[in-house]
């Protein structure tokens, strides 16, 4: 039997609940009442008052939180750590430092810290924890939770229980769209010159149609950029397909028939579709040019004017996040079934790295940003009056002459923790928690949800494996050659890497999942 943290408690009054985890994943939950008034004692400050003596030790530790951003020198830095600082001396002896690194650079740049045992007190990491468990740069956590991370525990959920790797907690989700949906992502203005409406845009024809018309308008422009690094225009468009587990290796979503069959994806009839229309639009001229080398981030590609959107991910609060971050109107347009999986909500969390120096005050820190509203909007929007305002209905907005080009701070809510406990955004709708939550509860749920594979059997493979996904994934994806071709020798390496040895190992271990279940 698994040793699981204990949930003592269904939901806070500053917090939100998520449902559909765990393996009770067809539960429901409704969101609870939210505030964003720090009126609540939370469960570090009732530490601390009671005299805790790891939080309250008289050293005024350095906590060194790393996570990504569009500039790694924002104009507001000093003062939004000032006010952290300022909140988190009520329960603790530690000076908060944030540490923000540009998009473009974040992984290599963290990898290289975690590596080189650099100091790093928290990070936010956005590729799941078991590569770096397996690695050794990880502290568990699950011991300290029920001491300095219980309002995590409130706030989460059950969906914690997909951040263990074997029997220990290694990490913690953040609230966000848990479920996966891929959609269009592209400028308001532009789409209002085709004449197209967005509600009637659901398949890749209809994205095609409108691509025709964008190009025949702005034949100057660059259509469609890549939503991540190293990776095709169209690297997105089969989520909602398959359940990727590793290395390209995963199930169907409609794979409920009995016995669960694990493929390698590459090998698909989907896949190679995706190639096929990735090679035709290349040729068409609607992919930007070097999309699988350009290193910069999508936001700034479309900040710049010349580029109309990207396929990525399409959740309640894309159009927001992309807004904010381009300086322009955003229109998401879905296109996939939304899909719920455990690689989906272990995607994107916070974790210690064996080079912190106090553990409990760094998780504490974090359990403060799951619970407390003011620290979370201050992580969030930054300083109010300047960064940000707040009308008179709670909803938080841009200060007049403000825009998200001169704005000293701004943080994407997917990054924070628990923004459910903090303001909405102007462009959002008053109840877009709410509508996160419905996001999560409705989507599909992949046979193997719950399934955590244990890739110790195969490391070699998929070493071998990723180099050669590396060498081909992207020229598939933006269409640079032709796809008989592409992937045929994609596939070819593939199994002389020995992809068939981890289709076989994964099949082994969810035949014996599925029997114990």
């Amino acid at each position: 039997m698994k040793k699981r943290v204990s949930i003592t408690a269904l939901a806070l009054s500053a917090a939100l609940v998520l449902g559909a985890c765990g393996n009770s994943a067809g539960t429901e939950t409704a969101p609870a009442e939210g505030t964003n008034e720090a009126s609540e004692s939370t469960a570090v400050q009732e530490n601390a008052e009671a005299g805790d003596p790891v939080l309250k030790d008289g050293e005024m530790t350095e906590i060194l939180v790393t996570f990504p951003g569009i500039s790694s020198a924002p104009a507001s830095l000093a003062e939004v750590e000032a006010a952290i600082n300022e909140e988190v001396s009520k329960t603790m002896d530690a000076v908060i430092r944030l540490n923000v690194l540009e998009w473009g650079t974040y992984t290599d740049q963290t990898n290289l810290m975690l590596s080189s045992g650099e100091k790093m007190d928290l990070f936010f990491s956005y590729s799941g924890t078991k590569d770096y468990v397996n690695k050794g740069q990880l502290i568990p956590i699950t011991g300290m939770m029920d001491t300095y991370g219980k309002d995590m525990q409130d706030a989460m959920g059950k969906y914690i229980d997909a951040c263990y790797v074997g029997d220990e907690l290694y990490g913690v989700p953040t609230f966000r769209d848990l479920a996966a949906q891929a959609g269009l992502v592209c400028r308001k203005d532009i789409l209002e010159e085709t004449g197209m409406d967005a509600a009637q845009i659901k398949t890749l024809d209809d994205v095609e149609e409108l691509l025709k018309k964008v190009k025949e308008l702005h034949p100057e422009m660059s259509l469609l950029v890549s939503s991540e690094p190293k990776r095709g225009p169209l690297a997105n468009i089969n989520k909602g397909v398959f359940d990727i587990i590793q290395s390209g290796v995963g199930v169907y979503m409609n794979d409920n028939d009995g016995h669960i069959d694990i493929v390698n994806t590459y090998e698909t009839d989907e896949y190679m579709v995706l190639a096929q229309k990735a090679f035709e639009w290349n040729k068409k001229g609607y992919f930007i040019p070097d999309s699988t080398t350009i290193t910069d981030v999508r936001q700034d590609l479309i900040k710049a004017g010349n580029c109309f959107g990207y396929i990525g991910n399409s959740h309640p609060g894309t159009t927001t996040q992309e807004t904010m971050n381009t300086g322009m109107d955003m229109v998401t347009i879905p296109l996939t079934d939304r899909i719920l999986t455990t690689q989906g909500v272990d995607f994107s969390q916070w974790s210690l790295p064996v080079a912190c120096e106090a553990p409990e005050k760094a998780l504490a820190f974090l359990d403060i940003l799951y619970s407390n509203p003011k620290v979370q909007n201050l992580f969030r929007f930054g300083i109010e009056n300047k960064d940000y305002v707040v009308n008179e209905n709670g909803i938080a907005g841009y200060p007049e002459g403000v825009t998200s080009s001169t704005v000293g701070w701004t943080n994407e809510s997917w990054i924070t923790g628990n923004a459910a406990i903090g303001y909405a955004w102007e462009t959002d709708p008053e109840n877009v928690w709410e509508e996160y939550q419905k996001y999560n509860d409705t989507a599909e749920i992949s046979p193997l949800y719950g399934f955590i594979f244990d890739s110790s059997k195969v490391k070699n493979e998929i070493v071998a494996i990723s180099n050669v996904i590396d060498k081909y994934q992207g020229i598939a994806e933006a269409g640079l050659n032709d796809p008989d071709t592409t992937v045929a020798k994609f596939n070819e390496e593939l199994k002389a890497a020995g992809i068939q040895k981890i289709v076989d190992e994964m099949q082994a271990q969810a035949d014996a999942w599925i029997a114990e279940k």
